[in-house]
């Protein structure tokens, strides 16, 4: 069974010819393979903070590259030399409904384009090329507060089971297991403001067992 990760890339790619596929995964790999082991090392070590690849938003349609779960939740969406940004307007959109805060890591082609096409708020990595496969990174611009987060969005991203229980708990509306999901986020949505959901929903995030994150060390 593929990875979250090849699985994700693989899709994305899927009309590119296999041999420039390989190229560009193993690229994507590379760069993301160096953030977690720079950018992200603090947070790998610390015991309250939860790393994730390919976290899925609006129920999978949009995966953010890199989740960082501490006392908010930070996005990163990674943008290569060998990457198009046809799919980032709508990256863009999921993007800022859920975190708190977002970066783009992205090369010097793509640098200007992208700072056109992100919000004001969003943060900007560029990658350096030190040699060849290393790579560091460079603050171009730093990340600022979501203020337009999407209360909706954000419950899509616990399970059901998760779902009734925040209905239950903090909406305190009564609601059978044999209504849809949609109806159940559909009333925390409405039942709770975005700054109080986003850390609920970071909360049960956090407590899943077993789940696609390494709490210890990078990749």
């Amino acid at each position: 069974m593929q990875t979250p990760t090849i699985y994700y890339l693989v899709r994305r790619l899927s009309i590119v010819p296999v041999c420039i596929q390989s190229i560009i995964l193993m690229r994507d790999s590379e760069v993301r393979r160096a953030f977690h082991e720079t950018v992200l090392k603090l947070a790998h070590a610390a015991d309250d903070t939860i790393v994730v690849d390919e976290l899925g938003l609006k129920n999978g349609i949009v995966r953010a590259d890199i989740a960082v779960l501490n006392g908010k939740m930070i996005g990163y969406e990674i943008k290569t030399e060998r990457d198009t940004l046809k799919r980032l307007p709508a990256q863009i959109l999921a993007y800022s409904e859920v975190f708190d805060q977002v970066f783009i890591i992205t090369s010097s082609n793509h640098i200007k384009r992208v700072e056109a096409m992100v919000p004001k708020w969003w943060g900007i990595f560029e990658i350096v090329e030190e040699s060849e496969c290393q790579f560091s990174f460079s603050c171009y611009r730093k990340a600022g507060k979501n203020l337009s987060q999407n209360t909706y969005t954000l419950a899509q991203l616990l399970w059901k089971a998760e779902a009734l229980e925040v209905v239950n708990k903090f909406v305190q509306s009564e609601v059978t297991r044999s209504a849809s999901k949609k109806e159940i986020y559909k009333i925390i949505s409405s039942g709770c403001p975005a700054s109080e959901l986003s850390n609920i929903v970071m909360g049960y995030l956090k407590k899943r067992d077993n789940w696609r994150v390494n709490r210890s060390s990078p990749l």
